[in-house]
């Protein structure tokens, strides 16, 4: 709910765009932290235990978020 009265808020262009960049960029921070804290709880063992399907599966998706990243970093208009 916090979530859409926030949206709602933003877009009456009632909040500065200062404090915009401000919050996308510790949004961006709090997602960083959030990813570094998963990959800290994850051990190699018990991967292994679950199977090859699932390192594939994210092997792949972290390949594809990073030629994603990689494209639209370097075609940007």
């Amino acid at each position: 709910m916090g979530f859409i009265v926030l949206a709602a808020v933003n877009s009456t262009g009632w909040i500065p765009s200062s404090v915009q960049a401000f919050a996308n960029d510790l949004s961006g921070w709090c997602l960083v932290v959030a990813i570094s804290a998963l990959g800290m709880k994850t051990q190699l063992k018990e991967l292994a235990r679950v199977g090859i399907k699932p390192i594939v599966l994210m092997v792949g998706e972290t390949v594809f978020l990073a030629l994603l990243v990689i494209a639209m970093l370097r075609f940007e208009p």
